[in-house]
Protein backbone atom coordinates (compact mmCIF):
# COMPACT_ATOMS: atom_id res chain seq x y z
CA UNK A 1 0.00 0.00 0.00
CA UNK A 2 2.89 2.34 0.64
CA UNK A 3 4.59 1.89 -2.73
CA UNK A 4 4.92 4.65 -5.29
CA UNK A 5 2.93 4.75 -8.48
CA UNK A 6 5.99 4.02 -10.57
CA UNK A 7 5.44 1.66 -13.48
CA UNK A 8 8.82 0.15 -14.28
CA UNK A 9 10.60 -1.59 -17.12
CA UNK A 10 13.12 -4.31 -16.30
CA UNK A 11 16.03 -4.82 -18.70
CA UNK A 12 18.90 -7.28 -18.51
CA UNK A 13 22.40 -6.47 -19.72
CA UNK A 14 25.60 -8.49 -19.70
CA UNK A 15 28.06 -7.22 -17.07
CA UNK A 16 31.60 -8.06 -18.30
CA UNK A 17 33.17 -7.43 -14.87
CA UNK A 18 30.97 -10.05 -13.23
CA UNK A 19 30.73 -12.32 -16.25
CA UNK A 20 26.96 -12.50 -15.83
CA UNK A 21 23.75 -10.70 -16.64
CA UNK A 22 22.45 -7.94 -14.37
CA UNK A 23 18.92 -6.56 -14.14
CA UNK A 24 18.20 -2.86 -14.22
CA UNK A 25 14.93 -1.21 -13.33
CA UNK A 26 13.85 1.95 -15.16
CA UNK A 27 10.99 4.04 -13.75
CA UNK A 28 8.62 6.55 -15.29
CA UNK A 29 6.55 8.67 -12.92
CA UNK A 30 2.78 8.55 -12.91
CA UNK A 31 2.07 10.41 -9.65
CA UNK A 32 3.82 12.07 -6.74
CA UNK A 33 6.90 10.08 -5.74
CA UNK A 34 9.54 10.82 -3.13
CA UNK A 35 12.16 13.16 -4.51
CA UNK A 36 14.60 15.80 -3.36
CA UNK A 37 13.18 19.27 -2.84
CA UNK A 38 14.22 21.85 -5.41
CA UNK A 39 14.63 25.49 -4.58
CA UNK A 40 14.39 28.67 -6.64
CA UNK A 41 12.46 28.85 -9.88
CA UNK A 42 12.52 25.08 -10.41
CA UNK A 43 11.03 24.60 -6.97
CA UNK A 44 8.21 27.02 -7.73
CA UNK A 45 7.57 25.37 -11.09
CA UNK A 46 7.26 22.00 -9.36
CA UNK A 47 4.28 23.40 -7.45
CA UNK A 48 2.30 23.83 -10.68
CA UNK A 49 1.73 20.07 -11.17
CA UNK A 50 2.70 20.00 -14.88
CA UNK A 51 1.09 16.63 -15.61
CA UNK A 52 -2.23 17.87 -14.27
CA UNK A 53 -2.25 21.26 -15.99
CA UNK A 54 -1.31 19.56 -19.28
CA UNK A 55 -4.30 17.22 -18.98
CA UNK A 56 -6.66 20.07 -18.02
CA UNK A 57 -5.46 22.23 -20.93
CA UNK A 58 -5.92 19.37 -23.38
CA UNK A 59 -9.41 18.78 -21.96
CA UNK A 60 -10.34 22.44 -22.49
CA UNK A 61 -9.00 22.33 -26.05
CA UNK A 62 -11.11 19.29 -26.92
CA UNK A 63 -14.10 21.27 -25.67
CA UNK A 64 -13.11 24.00 -28.13
CA UNK A 65 -12.97 21.43 -30.96
CA UNK A 66 -16.68 20.79 -30.42
CA UNK A 67 -17.53 24.48 -30.68
CA UNK A 68 -19.51 25.46 -33.76
CA UNK A 69 -17.15 28.27 -34.84
CA UNK A 70 -13.94 26.28 -34.36
CA UNK A 71 -13.02 26.34 -38.05
CA UNK A 72 -13.30 30.13 -38.17
CA UNK A 73 -11.32 30.91 -35.01
CA UNK A 74 -9.77 27.61 -34.02
CA UNK A 75 -6.09 28.23 -34.70
CA UNK A 76 -5.54 31.30 -32.54
CA UNK A 77 -8.28 30.40 -30.08
CA UNK A 78 -6.52 27.06 -29.52
CA UNK A 79 -3.37 28.79 -28.36
CA UNK A 80 -5.30 31.14 -26.10
CA UNK A 81 -7.38 28.43 -24.41
CA UNK A 82 -4.30 26.25 -23.94
CA UNK A 83 -2.18 29.04 -22.43
CA UNK A 84 -4.93 30.52 -20.25
CA UNK A 85 -5.96 27.10 -18.94
CA UNK A 86 -2.36 26.15 -18.19
CA UNK A 87 -1.86 29.39 -16.25
CA UNK A 88 -5.11 29.12 -14.28
CA UNK A 89 -4.67 25.41 -13.56
CA UNK A 90 -1.04 25.89 -12.54
CA UNK A 91 -2.07 28.71 -10.21
CA UNK A 92 -4.71 26.49 -8.64
CA UNK A 93 -2.12 23.76 -8.12
CA UNK A 94 0.19 26.19 -6.30
CA UNK A 95 -2.65 27.22 -3.98
CA UNK A 96 -3.41 23.54 -3.39
CA UNK A 97 0.20 22.92 -2.36
CA UNK A 98 0.10 25.92 -0.03
CA UNK A 99 -3.19 24.97 1.62
CA UNK A 100 -2.28 21.28 1.97
CA UNK A 101 1.30 21.72 3.24
CA UNK A 102 0.52 20.51 6.77
CA UNK A 103 -1.48 17.51 5.56
CA UNK A 104 1.17 16.65 2.97
CA UNK A 105 3.79 16.02 5.64
CA UNK A 106 1.62 13.21 7.06
CA UNK A 107 1.53 11.22 3.81
CA UNK A 108 4.41 9.21 2.38
CA UNK A 109 3.31 10.13 -1.14
CA UNK A 110 3.48 13.88 -0.54
CA UNK A 111 5.85 14.46 2.39
CA UNK A 112 8.67 15.53 0.05
CA UNK A 113 6.73 18.37 -1.54
CA UNK A 114 8.43 21.75 -1.55
CA UNK A 115 6.16 23.60 0.89
CA UNK A 116 6.27 20.92 3.60
CA UNK A 117 8.25 22.57 6.43
CA UNK A 118 9.29 25.44 4.12
CA UNK A 119 10.56 28.76 5.42
CA UNK A 120 8.21 31.79 5.52
CA UNK A 121 9.90 33.40 2.51
CA UNK A 122 9.17 30.41 0.27
CA UNK A 123 5.57 30.37 1.47
CA UNK A 124 5.17 34.04 0.54
CA UNK A 125 6.84 33.47 -2.83
CA UNK A 126 4.53 30.57 -3.58
CA UNK A 127 1.43 32.64 -2.74
CA UNK A 128 2.61 35.44 -4.99
CA UNK A 129 3.46 33.00 -7.77
CA UNK A 130 0.09 31.25 -7.54
CA UNK A 131 -1.76 34.58 -7.54
CA UNK A 132 0.15 35.81 -10.59
CA UNK A 133 -0.53 32.64 -12.58
CA UNK A 134 -4.21 32.58 -11.67
CA UNK A 135 -4.86 36.24 -12.47
CA UNK A 136 -2.88 36.07 -15.71
CA UNK A 137 -4.75 32.98 -16.92
CA UNK A 138 -8.21 34.37 -16.22
CA UNK A 139 -7.38 37.84 -17.56
CA UNK A 140 -6.03 36.38 -20.82
CA UNK A 141 -9.13 34.23 -21.24
CA UNK A 142 -11.47 37.15 -20.51
CA UNK A 143 -9.68 39.54 -22.86
CA UNK A 144 -9.34 37.22 -25.87
CA UNK A 145 -12.03 34.53 -25.53
CA UNK A 146 -14.76 36.45 -23.74
CA UNK A 147 -16.36 36.63 -20.28
CA UNK A 148 -18.39 33.41 -20.58
CA UNK A 149 -15.32 31.30 -21.28
CA UNK A 150 -13.48 33.07 -18.46
CA UNK A 151 -16.42 32.38 -16.13
CA UNK A 152 -16.24 28.61 -16.72
CA UNK A 153 -12.46 28.71 -16.35
CA UNK A 154 -12.89 30.47 -13.01
CA UNK A 155 -15.53 27.96 -11.91
CA UNK A 156 -13.00 25.17 -12.46
CA UNK A 157 -10.40 27.08 -10.45
CA UNK A 158 -12.87 27.93 -7.66
CA UNK A 159 -14.14 24.35 -7.45
CA UNK A 160 -10.64 22.91 -7.12
CA UNK A 161 -9.12 25.47 -4.75
CA UNK A 162 -12.10 26.44 -2.60
CA UNK A 163 -14.82 23.79 -2.78
CA UNK A 164 -12.56 20.74 -3.05
CA UNK A 165 -9.36 21.70 -1.22
CA UNK A 166 -10.71 24.03 1.46
CA UNK A 167 -14.26 22.75 2.06
CA UNK A 168 -14.95 19.15 1.06
CA UNK A 169 -11.61 17.33 0.99
CA UNK A 170 -11.28 17.05 4.76
CA UNK A 171 -15.00 16.93 5.55
CA UNK A 172 -16.85 14.68 3.11
CA UNK A 173 -16.52 11.21 1.61
CA UNK A 174 -17.81 12.73 -1.62
CA UNK A 175 -14.91 15.14 -1.97
CA UNK A 176 -13.76 13.47 -5.20
CA UNK A 177 -17.21 13.92 -6.74
CA UNK A 178 -17.11 17.65 -5.97
CA UNK A 179 -13.58 17.96 -7.34
CA UNK A 180 -14.71 16.21 -10.54
CA UNK A 181 -16.57 19.35 -11.56
CA UNK A 182 -13.23 21.10 -12.22
CA UNK A 183 -12.38 19.22 -15.40
CA UNK A 184 -15.98 19.46 -16.61
CA UNK A 185 -15.83 23.23 -16.26
CA UNK A 186 -12.56 23.28 -18.25
CA UNK A 187 -14.38 21.65 -21.18
CA UNK A 188 -17.14 24.27 -20.92
CA UNK A 189 -14.50 27.03 -20.93
CA UNK A 190 -13.19 25.76 -24.24
CA UNK A 191 -16.65 25.10 -25.62
CA UNK A 192 -17.85 28.69 -24.99
CA UNK A 193 -14.73 30.43 -26.31
CA UNK A 194 -15.49 33.30 -28.72
CA UNK A 195 -19.25 32.74 -29.10
CA UNK A 196 -20.15 32.37 -25.44
CA UNK A 197 -22.60 29.60 -26.38
CA UNK A 198 -22.58 26.06 -25.04
CA UNK A 199 -23.07 23.26 -27.54
CA UNK A 200 -24.82 19.96 -26.83
CA UNK A 201 -21.66 17.93 -27.67
CA UNK A 202 -19.65 20.14 -25.30
CA UNK A 203 -22.11 19.55 -22.44
CA UNK A 204 -22.08 15.79 -23.06
CA UNK A 205 -18.28 15.66 -23.09
CA UNK A 206 -18.24 17.65 -19.83
CA UNK A 207 -20.56 15.06 -18.28
CA UNK A 208 -18.31 12.25 -19.51
CA UNK A 209 -15.32 13.97 -17.89
CA UNK A 210 -17.29 14.40 -14.66
CA UNK A 211 -18.01 10.66 -14.46
CA UNK A 212 -14.43 9.76 -15.44
CA UNK A 213 -12.80 11.58 -12.52
CA UNK A 214 -14.12 9.30 -9.72
CA UNK A 215 -13.10 6.25 -11.76
CA UNK A 216 -9.59 7.69 -11.88
CA UNK A 217 -9.28 8.96 -8.32
CA UNK A 218 -11.11 6.20 -6.41
CA UNK A 219 -8.60 3.73 -7.83
CA UNK A 220 -5.83 6.02 -6.58
CA UNK A 221 -7.53 6.47 -3.20
CA UNK A 222 -7.89 2.70 -2.79
CA UNK A 223 -4.23 2.15 -3.57
CA UNK A 224 -3.09 4.87 -1.15
CA UNK A 225 -5.82 4.48 1.46
CA UNK A 226 -3.31 4.04 4.31
CA UNK A 227 -1.79 7.41 3.39
CA UNK A 228 -5.17 9.15 3.39
CA UNK A 229 -6.16 7.54 6.69
CA UNK A 230 -2.88 8.64 8.29
CA UNK A 231 -3.60 12.21 7.19
CA UNK A 232 -7.20 12.05 8.40
CA UNK A 233 -8.64 12.66 4.93
CA UNK A 234 -12.02 10.94 4.46
CA UNK A 235 -12.05 8.89 1.28
CA UNK A 236 -14.77 6.57 0.05
CA UNK A 237 -12.77 3.32 -0.54
CA UNK A 238 -11.67 2.76 3.10
CA UNK A 239 -15.17 3.61 4.34
CA UNK A 240 -17.27 1.35 2.11
CA UNK A 241 -14.70 -1.32 1.25
CA UNK A 242 -13.03 -2.46 -1.95
CA UNK A 243 -15.96 -4.31 -3.55
CA UNK A 244 -18.51 -1.53 -3.09
CA UNK A 245 -15.95 0.98 -4.37
CA UNK A 246 -15.41 -1.10 -7.50
CA UNK A 247 -19.16 -1.42 -8.05
CA UNK A 248 -19.47 2.36 -7.78
CA UNK A 249 -16.59 2.74 -10.25
CA UNK A 250 -18.33 0.38 -12.66
CA UNK A 251 -21.56 2.39 -12.36
CA UNK A 252 -19.63 5.53 -13.30
CA UNK A 253 -18.09 3.76 -16.30
CA UNK A 254 -21.58 2.79 -17.48
CA UNK A 255 -22.55 6.46 -17.20
CA UNK A 256 -19.45 7.26 -19.27
CA UNK A 257 -20.58 4.72 -21.86
CA UNK A 258 -23.98 6.42 -22.08
CA UNK A 259 -22.25 9.79 -22.58
CA UNK A 260 -19.98 8.23 -25.21
CA UNK A 261 -22.93 7.08 -27.30
CA UNK A 262 -24.83 10.33 -26.70
CA UNK A 263 -21.85 12.36 -27.97
CA UNK A 264 -21.97 10.37 -31.20
CA UNK A 265 -25.75 10.78 -31.48
CA UNK A 266 -25.77 14.55 -30.88
CA UNK A 267 -22.70 15.52 -32.95
CA UNK A 268 -21.31 14.89 -36.41
CA UNK A 269 -18.74 12.41 -35.12
CA UNK A 270 -18.73 9.21 -37.17
CA UNK A 271 -17.98 5.51 -36.82
CA UNK A 272 -14.26 5.84 -36.10
CA UNK A 273 -15.16 7.72 -32.93
CA UNK A 274 -18.06 5.44 -31.99
CA UNK A 275 -16.15 2.18 -32.39
CA UNK A 276 -12.96 3.49 -30.78
CA UNK A 277 -14.63 5.29 -27.87
CA UNK A 278 -17.06 2.48 -27.05
CA UNK A 279 -14.24 -0.06 -27.25
CA UNK A 280 -12.09 1.99 -24.86
CA UNK A 281 -14.97 2.35 -22.41
CA UNK A 282 -15.72 -1.37 -22.46
CA UNK A 283 -12.03 -2.13 -21.91
CA UNK A 284 -11.98 0.24 -18.92
CA UNK A 285 -15.08 -1.51 -17.55
CA UNK A 286 -13.58 -4.99 -17.99
CA UNK A 287 -10.31 -4.02 -16.31
CA UNK A 288 -12.09 -2.63 -13.26
CA UNK A 289 -14.55 -5.53 -13.13
CA UNK A 290 -11.55 -7.87 -12.94
CA UNK A 291 -10.84 -6.45 -9.49
CA UNK A 292 -14.24 -7.50 -8.06
CA UNK A 293 -13.80 -9.98 -5.25
CA UNK A 294 -10.06 -9.25 -5.20
CA UNK A 295 -9.54 -5.57 -4.38
CA UNK A 296 -5.78 -5.88 -4.82
CA UNK A 297 -3.39 -2.95 -4.75
CA UNK A 298 -1.84 -4.19 -7.98
CA UNK A 299 -5.13 -3.95 -9.89
CA UNK A 300 -6.16 -0.64 -8.30
CA UNK A 301 -2.79 0.77 -9.37
CA UNK A 302 -3.07 -0.67 -12.87
CA UNK A 303 -6.59 0.68 -13.34
CA UNK A 304 -5.56 4.12 -12.09
CA UNK A 305 -2.77 4.23 -14.66
CA UNK A 306 -5.00 2.96 -17.47
CA UNK A 307 -7.65 5.57 -16.71
CA UNK A 308 -5.07 8.20 -17.74
CA UNK A 309 -4.30 6.30 -20.92
CA UNK A 310 -8.04 5.92 -21.62
CA UNK A 311 -8.58 9.68 -21.55
CA UNK A 312 -5.67 10.39 -23.89
CA UNK A 313 -6.84 7.70 -26.31
CA UNK A 314 -10.42 9.00 -26.19
CA UNK A 315 -9.27 12.48 -27.18
CA UNK A 316 -7.09 10.92 -29.85
CA UNK A 317 -10.07 9.02 -31.30
CA UNK A 318 -12.14 12.23 -31.38
CA UNK A 319 -9.40 14.08 -33.24
CA UNK A 320 -8.79 11.17 -35.63
CA UNK A 321 -12.49 10.98 -36.48
CA UNK A 322 -12.58 14.72 -37.15
CA UNK A 323 -9.58 14.52 -39.48
CA UNK A 324 -10.84 11.47 -41.42
CA UNK A 325 -14.39 12.75 -41.91
CA UNK A 326 -13.55 16.48 -42.22
CA UNK A 327 -15.70 17.25 -39.18
CA UNK A 328 -17.64 20.53 -39.18
CA UNK A 329 -19.43 21.28 -35.86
Amino acid sequence: MQGCLEPAIFLRFFNPKRGSFASYKFHFLMADTPKQKKGGIFGLLSLTKPRIFTAIALTAWVGLLLQKDFLAYGQWASWVILISTILASAGGAVFNHYLERETDQLMDRTKHRLLVASDPLMLKLSLGFGTFLSVAGHALCWALLGPVSAFWLFMGFFTYVVLYTMVFKHRSLWNVTVGSLSSAFAILAGNTAITGELTTPGIILALLSFFWNPVHFWNLNAFYQADYQAAGIPMLPPKIGANKTILLILAHILAMLACTVALWAYSDLQMVYLIGAVGLCLLLFAMNAQNLGKGTDKLFRRNFIFSNIYLLLLYGVIILDMVIYDYHP
